[in-house]
């Protein structure tokens, strides 16, 4: 682990920087768009969208740089690099996750325990992970506001797109891949016409 964490530092700041930017936004369009149900639930899924596709981005490029060492027998195909350091990246917010649920269990008025420690660690644990994860407000507002599980599944689309997005770099493959061989098949077809036609007019 030590190993691991010392050659891949640098890409765990990126998506470290990436959540703090993506979540610093998320705060200032949620908060503009709070008045209204809908429309802060749109500004969310924005703010998600934006921040999964800059962790996608950059896990690609890594990848692919990846792809080059191992080809060169440079390195060891490791497939699940993405989901190890999204996780490592997402210690913080498993954290907060963790104590929000605990404060919520041991906390609970309703509940069999009521501890007063318990409760303020609920509290401030939830108000902390709603900032560091700011990009998630409006949607667990939505959908569910009350559930503290959702403070700690938050980080399963980061995990996600990050390990998918480090495997399709390291297999040199695109999740919109599709678009481009088309456009290569159209410029080859295109290509076999002006040469046929090159052709026929040779022949008159």
């Amino acid at each position: 682990m030590k190993e691991f964490l010392h050659d891949h530092s640098s890409i765990i700041t990126k998506v470290l920087l990436n959540q703090f930017g993506a979540a610093f936004m998320g705060l200032m369009i949620t908060a503009a768009a709070s008045r209204t149900p809908w429309l802060m639930m749109c500004a969310s899924c924005f703010a998600i969208f934006f921040y999964l596709f800059l962790l996608y981005n950059v896990i690609w490029e890594i990848g692919g740089q990846d792809r080059i060492r191992v080809d060169g027998g440079r390195a060891e195909y490791k497939p699940l690099t993405g989901v190890w350091v999204s996780l490592i990246a997402n210690i913080p917010s498993i954290f907060l996750g963790i104590l929000v649920v605990v404060g919520y269990i041991f906390g609970s008025k309703g509940g069999m325990f009521a501890y007063e420690w318990a409760g303020n660690m609920y509290s401030v644990s939830k108000t902390l992970s709603m900032l560091w994860n700011a990009m998630y407000i409006g949607v667990i507002r939505t959908f569910s506001p009350y559930n503290p599980l959702a403070y700690l599944l938050q980080v399963l689309p980061a995990v996600f797109v990050t390990g998918l997005g480090y495997y399709l770099g390291l297999r040199n493959r695109r999740i919109f891949g599709f678009i481009g061989s088309t456009k290569n098949k159209s410029d080859k077809n295109k290509g076999f016409a002006q040469s046929a036609e090159h052709k026929k007019n040779g022949s008159r």
